[in-house]
């Protein structure tokens, strides 16, 4: 799971939302809701507050300093940072609030910008050694944790890293801008950012941080310490966990690492705290058989290590992965048996262990399939005991992993009981996550179990017990939404399901979940809303706006003004790509029927880019995304001038693409750390290049060679799973088969290029990117990475004449029936908000109403399966006689 999505799970909302719209969050600190000192400007840039003296002149780059906090400190360590800055006026920026420290030092916050709480910017070595002079006995005793990514100054709270000051970029592959710094010849490097200290190796430290920088080998691992690393296995903002070898013994050990003052969880506990509770813990707990062993504990400088016996074997999560039918189109009745069969086994024996831990008086308080290990012998091993609690602890859990935490506070065993229905559940199908959001989820969702795998009645009611919403013994009703009065049916069951009125009900809710009087986003949607904004097409107020009338679901014109509005008031450097920015907004407003709202929005998307501003080339939030819209607005518009920005531009992509290597083979390497995908890989640019030439009057072969190129490039990324013969993009740690960074992208692209020439090699590529997309379950609903995505592929294909497995022209394969089973699947992650239908987004912690996660881009891609006139993504042609993108307007 992708951890920074808890993050926004904090506010009270069924919606990601930031956190310091938790109406109960702790407040902003003083100094941010004042006006600047006299002589001094202010801004807010995220959760930032910037403030600098008016004729202050910052180099580009040099050394920087943090002040690390910890939230009990935070206030006074501020007003004694903020009175010596503003005194010296020395440029410095902070967190605006309580929320937003906790969140950078939270458990599951980024390692790298951990414990950062406030930065200043010296313009000179002589103001930066004053600085840390004077500032280091004021502020001793308030830091909090330790800055990975930078040096520490003696033993307190500051710490320092030379990095950029102004917002320069580089160039990285594929065009990616990356933040820059400058060498002493002129040129733009990468500003490294990672959570380890590192040191540009042109630049020479000032004198007085030799005693620092000697300092950080201290930190290092002493020759008598008896255990030699091995590797690393997981890393977290409290700290690592590292497989270990006892020199002593020559076993196997596990050494957990703990932070002080960094990785907090709901209580305020850090990780040392926590790591100390575990360890008193196991020492109970020594002759429970699955609960690992407590070795040894020690502390080296200030972070504190548990040594833990190895639990050799694979985690419950992975086998699961590995194991499921549900992924295997072809499976039939024998291996949904043989799967029950070991599922129920091993989940049998996870229950054992939980009531042995009972029946000694503690609760596991964090059950869930990462702390669950399958031993070689057929056993189970419990890990990670730094959340157990007395079964008589009069405090109730709230916390622990997505999908097995409790969605309401109960007592230690209360929870555990529920986290074991969900791990019985979760084994069967991976949905647990959107219970919370609908506990009434719980019985549909077992419904379908039991209607595909062999579990018995008496099994599905146990586990339906163990899930109650409230008290062991009561029931999870099944939902049945009928705001209007419309019959939606049964969200469990195929045979009454009313799919049109349930796409009027998902409809309505979009529409009800507007919010106009916020000004950072209409639509509730991904996080991604808080890092691209809340306008944008892919995540924003104009892929919803688009989608809705696009599908058949109206317009609502004081939307549309809200959007046009917002545009005109941003005040931040706006993003100019497709998907997150401006010229995305411009295309939804053509798209609706609204030109002039288009043509002032594309005006201001241009100006900035023909000054030069930096982007990326891919497809989602570079330069291919414009070039797209640049020839989509020509053609609408007659522009011959826009139509030659966008050949010159396309003319510079080709240059740099040409410049990136492309293996002799067109597929298998994988791994790669290069992205791939329709939207940030290069089967964007692959795109770009096939509706250049079909654009184009004199139809450039050499437009279809790069095109080719590009797909290749991405081709590269992809892997043969084996015995399945479907081709998807490996990641190392996973397999993507989906939009946008996955295998269904690069098969889109593809399927633009084989219009055009069809390499045989390409052809069998074509096949295996489709049996990809034929797993009837995803875990995720949506366009860009989940269900709804693998739909509008495999229809694009089936129109294109492609089969699943039998090449163009062929006879229909699995593909048909593969599309109206993951048609109705998308029944299983459908919730109830409000008496109406909604879907949960990325991670399913959330519900989303936007284009690319959530429920807008759900219904666009219901109503292309219905339509092939409409395109299932801008640019991406449905497959008609003309070739060209039908009318726009809806």
């Amino acid at each position: 799971m992708k951890l920074h999505y808890v993050r926004y799970c904090q506010a009270d909302s069924p919606f990601y939302d930031e956190p310091r719209r938790r109406p109960e969050g702790h407040g902003y600190y003083l100094q941010a809701g004042q006006e600047p000192p006299a002589g001094w400007t202010s801004g807010i840039h995220g959760p930032w507050v910037r403030l600098a003296p008016r004729d202050a002149r910052l180099p580009p780059q040099g050394w920087k300093v943090h002040v690390s906090a910890r939230p009990e400190t935070a206030q006074l360590l501020l007003d004694r940072t903020f009175a010596y800055c503003v005194e010296r006026r020395i440029p410095f920026k902070f967190l605006a609030g309580e929320t937003e420290l906790r969140g950078r030092n939270h458990k599951y916050a980024d390692r790298g910008g951990s414990g950062k709480f406030i930065t200043v910017y010296p313009v000179s070595d002589a103001q930066l050694h004053a600085l840390l002079t004077d500032l280091d006995p004021r502020l001793k005793g308030l830091g909090g944790p330790h800055i990975l990514s930078d040096l520490r100054w003696a033993d307190g709270p500051l710490h320092l890293r030379y990095g950029a000051f102004a917002e320069r970029y580089v160039h990285g592959v594929l065009n990616t801008p990356e933040p820059a710094i400058e060498t002493p010849d002129g040129r733009l490097v990468a500003d490294t950012r990672s959570p380890v200290f590192r040191l540009p190796e042109w630049v020479r430290p000032p004198a007085f941080l030799a005693a620092a920088l000697r300092e950080r080998t201290r930190h290092e691992a002493p020759p008598r310490l008896p255990y030699t690393i091995d590797s690393a296995r997981h890393f977290s903002n409290g700290g690592g966990v590292y497989l270990a070898t006892d020199r002593r013994t020559g076993q196997k050990v596990v050494l957990k690492e703990a932070r002080p003052h960094a990785g907090l969880d709901q209580r305020g506990r850090d990780a040392v705290q926590r790591l100390r509770h575990e360890r008193d813990v196991l020492r109970e707990l020594a002759d429970v058989e699955e609960v690992v062993d407590c070795v040894d504990s020690f502390q080296l400088w200030e972070h504190h290590f548990l040594v833990l016996s190895h639990a050799e074997g694979v985690g419950f999560h992975r086998e699961v992965a590995r194991r499921t039918p549900l992924h295997t189109p072809e499976a039939g009745d024998r291996a949904f048996a043989e799967y029950t069969v070991w599922a129920t086994d091993v989940l049998d024996k996870i229950g054992t262990a939980v009531r042995a831990l009972h029946a000694k008086g503690f609760a596991f308080g964090d059950l869930h399939p990462g702390n669950i290990v399958l031993t070689p012998d057929g056993g189970i091993r419990l890990l990670d005991f730094e959340m157990a609690v007395r079964s008589d602890d009069p405090q109730a859990i709230r916390t622990g992993a997505p999908g097995f935490a409790p969605p309401t506070p109960r007592s230690g065993v209360l929870a555990d009981r529920y986290a074991l229905g969900c791990l019985r559940l979760s084994a069967f199908l991976p949905l647990t996550a959107v219970l919370p959001l609908d506990p009434s989820r719980a019985a549909a969702h077992l419904r379908f179990v039991t209607s595909r795998f062999p579990v018995s009645g008496h099994w599905a009611s146990e586990t339906l017990e163990l899930l109650a919403p409230h008290r062991p013994g009561a029931a999870c009703a099944p939902g049945r939404p009928t705001a209007d009065g419309t019959p939606i049916g049964d969200l469990g069951d195929a045979a009454t399901a009313n799919w049109p009125a349930i796409e009027a009900s998902v409809a309505r809710a979009v529409w009800n979940s507007a919010t106009p009087r916020r000004d950072d986003r209409l639509f509730p949607g991904d996080v991604e809303q808080f890092v691209l904004g809340g306008l944008g097409f892919g995540y924003g107020a104009a892929g919803v706006l688009y989608a809705m009338a696009r599908a058949g679901h109206g317009r609502r014109e004081e939307y549309e003004a809200w959007l046009l509005d917002a545009v005109r008031r941003s005040r931040a450097a706006p993003r100019h790509g497709f998907y997150d920015g401006l010229h995305g907004i411009a295309y939804a407003f053509e798209a609706i029927g609204d030109r002039d709202a288009a043509l002032e929005v594309l005006d201001r998307a241009e100006a900035p880019l023909r000054d030069g501003v930096v982007v990326g080339d891919d497809l989602g939030t570079g330069q291919a995304g414009v070039v797209l819209n640049r020839l989509h607005f020509a053609r609408r518009l007659g522009d011959r001038g826009l139509r030659a920005e966008a050949v010159t531009a396309a003319h510079r992509i080709a240059d740099r693409l040409t410049g990136v290597p492309l293996s002799t083979e067109t597929a298998g390497r994988g791994g790669s750390a290069r992205r791939a995908g329709l939207l940030h890989g290069a089967s964007g640019l692959a795109l770009m290049f096939t509706r250049l030439y079909e654009e184009t009057d004199d139809h450039a072969q050499e437009y279809l060679d790069l095109a080719e190129r590009a797909v290749r490039l991405d081709l590269e990324r992809c892997v043969l799973v084996p015995g399945t013969g479907a081709l998807q993009v490996d990641e190392g740690r996973r397999m993507m088969p989906y939009i946008a960074t996955g295998s269904a992208g690069i098969g889109l692209a593809l399927l633009a290029l084989l219009r055009h020439r069809r390499p045989p090699d390409l052809l069998r590529a074509m096949n295996g990117l489709l049996t990809a997309a034929l797993p009837v379950f995803h875990v995720f609903p949506g366009l860009f990475t989940g269900t709804a995505g693998q739909l509008g592929f495999l229809q694009q294909a089936r129109r294109a004449g492609f089969g699943a497995h039998d090449g163009p022209g062929g006879r229909d394969g699995g593909s048909g029936g593969t599309i109206a089973t993951q048609h109705d699947r998308l029944r299983l992650h459908m919730t109830v908000l409000r008496g109406e239908i909604a879907f949960p987004g990325e991670q399913l912690m959330r519900l989303s109403m936007d284009f690319g996660t959530g429920s807008a881009g759900i219904l666009h891609t219901l109503a292309t399966l219905r339509d092939d006139r409409l395109p299932l993504l801008p640019f991406v042609l449905p497959f008609t006689d003309d070739r060209r993108e039908t009318a726009t307007a809806p």
